[in-house]
């Protein structure tokens, strides 16, 4: 009788043992199930959900621009690319579904404040001035809002733009005053390179698109055209 007892216990305790390794393999089969029923890749492939603040990236590759040609009287002028202060890529034909365009390549704050200046008449027109400046994105619309203007301004920081209108010195390091006015089919009706008036764009713009004068009274010296 003394033996039963210890017996009875060790037989208890291997039972113990063996329902345990049962359990153990229950949970072991069901967790490979779970882990074949995800499918490949699904567990160690998950990326993260968005935090509230996060924010999806904006694409700034540059798109491909025209080629560089001569742009003279008549030519249709180069459909080039810019980036404005939303970050948003667009083209010169965008600018000319909303009517011509005067382009002017410059960073005197004197011009650009003349252009200010001239912007109602110019819009009086149906025309859009432009101004193009050789700086950074940061800096031409810095530049933009110290001189409180009101028109587009287009950073053109490597002269890609400059170099299609033949804009550019002759070591084609910088950018060379010039202006052009492109109507809205494209063609370029008036241009001048190596110089700019200090005013008088709004009547440079209708006589070169045709326009009845726009009743500003401008001096423009031998820079007028």
């Amino acid at each position: 009788m003394e033996l039963t007892a210890p017996t009875l216990t060790i037989l208890a305790d291997s039972q113990d043992s063996e329902d345990q390794v049962k359990v153990y393999s229950i949970l072991l089969s069901a967790l490979l199930a779970a882990i074949l029923a995800l499918g490949p890749g699904e567990v160690t492939d998950q990326a993260p959900p968005l935090t509230p603040d996060a924010s999806p990236r904006i694409d700034r590759t540059l798109p491909p621009e025209p080629p560089s040609a001569d742009v003279d009287l008549g030519d249709l002028a180069p459909d080039f690319a810019y980036q404005g202060d939303d970050n948003r890529w667009r083209r010169l034909h965008d600018l000319l579904q909303q009517g011509p365009v005067l382009l002017v390549f410059s960073t005197d704050p004197a011009v650009l404040t003349a252009l200010e200046r001239e912007r109602d008449a110019m819009l009086k027109l149906g025309a859009i001035p432009v101004a193009l400046l050789d700086v950074r994105n940061g800096v031409a619309w810095a530049t933009a809002r110290r001189h409180g203007l009101h028109y587009l301004v287009i950073p053109d920081s490597r002269r890609v733009i400059a170099s299609q209108f033949h804009a550019l010195d002759q070591n084609g390091e910088r950018l060379a005053p010039s202006w052009f006015v492109v109507d809205r089919g494209g063609r370029v009706r008036a241009l001048r390179r190596g110089s700019l008036p200090e005013q008088g764009y709004a009547q440079l713009t209708a006589i070169a698109l045709g326009l009845p004068d726009p009743g500003v009274t401008v001096t423009t010296g031998n820079s007028r055209r």
